[in-house]
Order: structure tokens, then sequence, then C-alpha cells
């Protein structure tokens, strides 16, 4: 089996989460240092442990913008490159799955290899056992990680909890149930929640609360209707009590600023209680970053992905109101005007999408087109407006000028510095961190708990929690207005914080929302000076997207199916 003999020994110096003590340098060449020295060298096993930090996935790694590009509310423009066609429009297979999931199977129980090697040559190790304590805790977390990431693609996977060598030739583990795979994971967060590790540890490192965040993530997925198909109802009571407890810890109080969680350089807010930094020595990636990877065009930005107006719809009123109703029409007791779409809106849509007319630095986001004649916004067969010199008389960021454009009529906010050029990477300048949990999230999913185990009020007074933190008005939604409800908030709150394309599936509601095509909306300037919104426009690519039920899980690589000589099968619809 190929995850059992991959060679996975890592003496690391310079890591992408902590740099390794410099003392390690004196110790003894690279090439003579052995695996006993690793085990019995509080340096250098600290180094090893620190490896493990290297394989968590991030929105920076290849520009991908995390899972961003394969969900229902954003739009990704590079579809041609990693796995985004194959997923988008449904034509994932066992050979190229590993395309869309960015190498998850290999590359989780590669590490998992690592830390089952890290408990497998710690015993009879002279390192105090302090010290070792503290080391196994950060293990667990670890090893807790990479399993949830394979139980979240994959669902029922095979549970290695030991170091196989070359010599084990005839292993053949079996696929674990879902239902033991989640209690793997919740042993080894239970290990750290008892350790002696801190409640409150540097944001980038395992902690107490983290371990606690983790357990309540795990929980709700393991109580959603994906993995949890019977309803038991047990599961959902398991999932409040572990978010309950990560709502109490005063350690990480809630931030009175949205937008600052995201949008200021290098700051982490005490309500981020695990996430992955960066500094001048460990950049968001190459000559880009977020200000060049999200930035509109006219800002030097690639737009690489847009917000659609699904998306953007989902936003109350500041008065509480959804501006549309079901079927789409304007609600008329919002106060929502369709030509005036982004006035007296919950507040964090400025701080989360790049929308026409939005105060950004030195002017206002331009994504319209002007033209020869006025019009409803609709450029098919129109002329762009131009001067006397053939110069285009458009938006500094509008589609019209080519190049980097917006393909729905917006980019996203979220994650930009504007006091920072779009050239993100270079001195001085720091960089947002990638937030994974934080407080917030906690209280959303308990929210969901308290749905499914009918306690309405409690629902609804977890939601309102966190609008109140943006002055939003209080819900009271009752039933699947409720649901619908919640939904959006989550929606809005987590946006591009990798949720999105893990809760369409846990609610199974991907075949509802995935596979349709993508609209965003154009505006055109008309000579008064005015703006139009036309709503009608679709994302050319997206009118070939697809969904298929066998989307709901990620295949397992067809050369693991082959290796394990008949022991598994593949995930429905990947024969």
């Amino acid at each position: 089996m190929k995850i059992l003999k991959t060679l996975f020994i890592v003496v690391c110096i310079t890591f992408g989460m902590q740099s390794c003590d410099e003392d390690v340098l004196d110790l003894k060449p690279l090439s003579s240092v052995s695996e006993i020295d690793v085990f019995n060298d509080k340096a250098l096993l600290s180094a090893y442990v620190n490896e493990t930090y290297t394989g968590v996935y991030h929105m920076h790694e290849a520009n991908d913008l995390g899972t961003i590009g394969l969900e229902d509310l954003s739009y990704i423009k590079v579809q041609n490159t990693g796995g985004y066609n194959e997923y988008l429009t449904a034509q994932v297979t066992p050979d190229n799955g590993e395309s869309f999931t960015k190498n998850r199977w290999a590359r989780c129980f590669g590490y998992i290899r690592h830390i089952n090697s890290y408990f497998a040559n710690i015993e009879g190790s002279t390192i105090d056992q302090p010290s070792l304590d503290l080391l196994s805790a950060e293990m667990y977390f670890m090893r807790a990680y990479y399993y949830f990431e394979l139980l979240k693609w994959y669902g029922p996977v095979p549970l290695v909890d030991k170091r196989y060598g070359l010599e084990d030739k005839d292993v053949r583990l079996p696929r674990a149930s879902i239902d033991e795979v989640v209690a793997f994971i919740v042993a080894d967060l239970d290990r750290v929640i008892s350790s002696s590790i801190g409640t409150v540890t540097s944001p980038a490192k395992a902690s107490k609360g983290a371990a606690m965040a983790m357990k309540g993530r795990v929980l709700l997925y393991a109580a959603s209707e994906l993995f949890n198909p019977s309803n038991d109802m047990s599961k959902w009571t398991a999932a409040a009590a572990a978010n309950k407890a990560v709502m109490d810890m005063s350690e990480y109080p809630l931030a009175s600023d949205y937008g600052a969680m995201f949008n200021t350089s290098a700051y982490l807010d005490p309500e981020v209680i695990f996430a992955k930094e960066y500094n001048l020595l460990r950049s968001q990636g190459g000559s880009s970053g977020a200000n060049t990877l999200l930035f509109p065009n006219g800002f030097e930005g690639w737009q690489n992905a847009g917000p659609t107006q699904k998306f953007v719809d989902m936003f109350d009123m500041a008065n509480g109101m959804q501006p549309l109703l079901p079927d789409g029409s304007v609600n008329p007791a919002s106060g929502y005007d369709p030509q005036n779409p982004y006035a007296n809106r919950d507040p964090r849509l400025d701080d989360i999408v790049f929308y026409n007319d939005l105060p950004f630095k030195d002017r206002t986001v331009e994504f319209w087109a002007a033209f020869t004649d006025d019009g409803n916004g609709d450029p098919t067969g129109r002329e762009f407006l131009k001067d006397a010199n053939g110069i285009l008389l458009v938006g500094k960021d509008s589609y019209a000028r080519g190049g980097e454009i917006s393909l729905t009529g917006y980019a996203w906010r979220k994650h930009t510095v504007e006091s920072l050029p779009n050239d993100h990477n270079k001195p001085p300048a720091v960089f947002t961190p990638d937030i994974f949990y934080r407080k917030a999230e906690a209280y959303l999913n308990y929210a969901e708990t308290q749905i499914a185990l009918g306690n309405e009020g409690a629902a609804r007074d977890a939601i309102n929690v966190i609008r109140a933190r943006v002055n939003m008005p209080p819900i009271n939604y009752t039933g699947d207005d409720l649901v619908e409800a919640y939904r959006r908030e989550r929606a809005i709150e987590l946006s591009f914080e990798s949720h999105r394309f893990f809760d369409v599936r846990r609610w199974k509601i991907a075949e509802d929302v995935m596979g349709k095509r993508q609209k965003g909306v154009w505006v055109e300037k008309l000579s008064t000076g005015q703006f139009v919104y036309n709503y009608g426009l679709i994302t050319a690519a997206s009118s070939g997207y697809a969904w298929h039920d066998k989307l709901y899980w990620a295949p397992i690589p067809r050369g693991e199916i082959v290796t394990s000589e008949g022991a598994w099968t593949n995930n429905p619809g990947y024969d």
C-alpha cells in the first residue's frame, strides 16, 4: 500500500510555520544526523514536530485561494488549472481527482506517517518528560488535522496509527467507517485538551483552544446529513456540547471589528484560535499575495476570483430584512433599490466585497462601462465610449478595458489590505494571515445544533450574537425560514474561509446549488453620470457547469485501489 511504504524522514532547519533553534546548526552536520539524534535532542525533535505544520493547506498555496473556486458563491477565472474544470463540469475520475483535492490523499498520509514515526521513536527518549508531553500534544493535534482533512474529502479512510516499514508488505488496512474515523480524531483531540499544553499559544501552533475548536467542527460535520444519514440525535447533542465549550472560552473574545480581522496587515485579533501567519520570511507565495490575487484591475490586481450576484443578494438590508423575496423579486418592505443596490446593507458587505462605487484608496471602485448610447447595461451589440483619440472612457476596473478583469462585476475584498500596494510580498509589507478557526464559528456551529435539536430560541440567540457585532438587527425567523437565515448568516460571516465547499455537502444541498450558471452584474454609466445595474450577466464558462452526486466525496486515487488488491472499493460513482 503506497501510503504505508512512502519514506518520509525529514529533518528541517527552516519551516513554513516556525524556524528551528539556531543551536541545531551547531550540533552535527546534517549528513550525519541520525534518527537516534533526532529523538534524543530537544532542538532536533522540536524541528521534527514543527515540520508537521508545513502541510497545512492554505489559500495561497499555488495561488489557488483555498476552496473558493469550488464553491457556488464565487467564480474562479483559472478554471483550466488546478482541477477546477474537472470538478465544476463533473468530470472527476479516480485518475484526475487528486488535482482538485490538491493531492490530499498522499500528502495527508505522508504527514500521518511522519507523526506516527514520532510516536514510535519517543519511547526511551532522553528528553525530559514535560517537554515530550508538550511535543506529543502538538503531534496529536496535527494527526487529528490530517485525518479530518481526509474525512472531509474522502469519507471512510484507513486508520493508520503506527509506523509501518517497507518490510510490512502484506499490510492491508480496511477503510474505517465514518464513525470510527470521527472517534479516532476526537480521541487525539481529547488528548490535547487534557494535556499540559496552553489554552492559548502562538495562533500558528497547536493549543488547547485550537483542539477544542477543531473538535467542535469535527462533531458538527459528524452530525450532519452526509455523515449522519440516520440523523442520530446524540451526535447533534455531542456537537452542541463541544461548540458550547468553545463559546464559553474567555481567552478568545469576539472581535469588535469584523473587517480588521481580515483586512489589516499582520493583525491577529484575540478571536483567532488557529491561523497561518505570514511575514517577510514566510510570504504568501512567489510574487503574488492576497492584494495581487484579489484587487480589482485598476488597482493592478488579478481578480482571480469574484463573488457572484447570488452571494451579494444574501446580505440583509441594514434594517435586517432580505432585499429580495424567494422568487427573486424585490422585497417591497425592505427598502432595497436595485438601481442603488449597495446602500443601507449589512456593513460586512463593504469588508468582504469590492463593488461598483465603493470608496477605496484614493477613488471609488469603477466596474462600470460607458457606451456611445445610453442603455440598460447589457453590452451586446454596442460600442464602448471613446474620446477623440480613441481612448476608452470607461471605469478603471471595467471589463471593457480587458486584461485582468472581473467576470462577475465584483471582486473579493476580504483578505486584502488597503494600505498596501498590490505587490504584496515586497518590504516593508507584512501580510494578512489565513484564519482556520475563530470564535464566531463556534456560535454558528452551536446555532446549527440547536436548530437540529428543536431549540430555535437558543439558535437565534447564538446567531444574533454574531449579528450584534456588526450592529445588525436580531433575527426572529422560525422553521424553514430560520434554517435559510442561518445558512445565509454562515455564508456571509465565514465567507472565503473554506467553509462553503464543505457546508453544501454535509447539508446534502449540493445538487440544488452546484452545477448552475453563475451570475453577476453589468454596470453602465449613463451620459447623465447615473449608474444602471443589469443583473443578467452570466459568466460564459459557467454555462457548462454540471453536478453529479458522486462529487459528495472525492475519489480515492486509482493507484491506491489497485495496490489494495481488492481490499478497498472506491467511493460511489467512481467504479
